[in-house]
């Protein structure tokens, strides 16, 4: 029988319905969260949910582009409806886009990246906090990369958003936690999601070469792997540890 580390929380995971958030979202329900999965598209946020549901768990779904301040406030919101509260959030909603050069980065580019990638975080912490500091308790999760400390070429603009939302997130750490709430940040490597192949198509063919070369722990990050340490950074496990940075690259950013 699994522990339940989260029960009776209330889990808002932003782009909750792949990747990186939708192995967070059934591992917190695993553990006794009641789940609300956000994203832009419906159906797989509906997979998701049915997924918790024959595993035993509670969850439901809302969609929206954090883009959207109004949108954001509409998650936050059809949560405290369905819940009562919101005591954890967790921002895993991300794009990504490869531009070679910067000269050649357009503005419509630039703005996409930052818009969701950054503005999101913003919004869904905005309309988060009133809530957690009404109950004295909170815990903000956000996904970030270690683009924010290692530069790689060809991001420059992904790694701008990742390196705000880690100043933003010890920003937040250190202004409230005063009123008991906690923000960390996980910072992955490569990790194989469906936004592994938006610059890469022939990612498959190219993976075993990119693990061998650059990450000493010689196998490609799963999902599961950044879930498990978020459920560690949200749960009373780490109750002492607010502003982390929890870098889980393999190896690849001491080389």
């Amino acid at each position: 029988m699994t522990e339940q580390r989260l029960n009776g929380r209330t889990a808002l995971i932003v782009g909750g319905g792949t990747g990186i958030g939708r192995a967070i979202a059934l591992l917190f329900a695993q553990h006794g969260a009641r789940v609300v999965v956000a994203g832009r598209r419906m159906e797989p946020l509906q997979q998701v949910v049915k997924e918790i549901e024959s595993g035993g768990g509670t969850a439901v779904a809302v969609t929206g582009n954090v883009a959207s301040m109004d949108d954001a406030r509409t998650m936050v919101d059809f949560a405290v409806a369905q819940y009562g509260t919101v005591d954890t959030l967790v921002n895993s909603a991300g794009v990504i886009s490869r531009t070679e050069k910067v000269e050649d980065t357009t503005d419509d580019e630039w703005a996409w990246q930052v818009d969701i990638n950054l503005k999101g975080v913003f919004h869904t912490t905005k309309h988060c906090l009133p809530f957690m500091m009404n109950n004295k308790k909170g815990a903000i999760l956000n996904i970030g990369s270690i683009c924010a400390s290692v530069g790689i070429p060809g991001y420059a603009t992904y790694s701008a958003t990742k390196g705000g939302i880690l100043a933003y997130t010890r920003v937040i750490a250190l202004q409230y936690a005063a009123h008991g709430i906690r923000a960390n940040i996980i910072s992955p490597g490569m990790v194989h999601t469906p936004m592994s192949y938006v610059d890469r198509p022939n990612f498959d063919e190219v993976v075993d070469d990119v693990v061998t070369s650059a990450y000493p722990i010689q196998r490609l990050c799963l999902p599961e792997d950044i879930a498990y340490a978020a459920l560690f950074l949200v749960s009373d496990e780490s109750s002492y540890i607010t502003g982390h940075n929890l870098v889980v690259d393999g190896g690849f950013s001491i080389k």
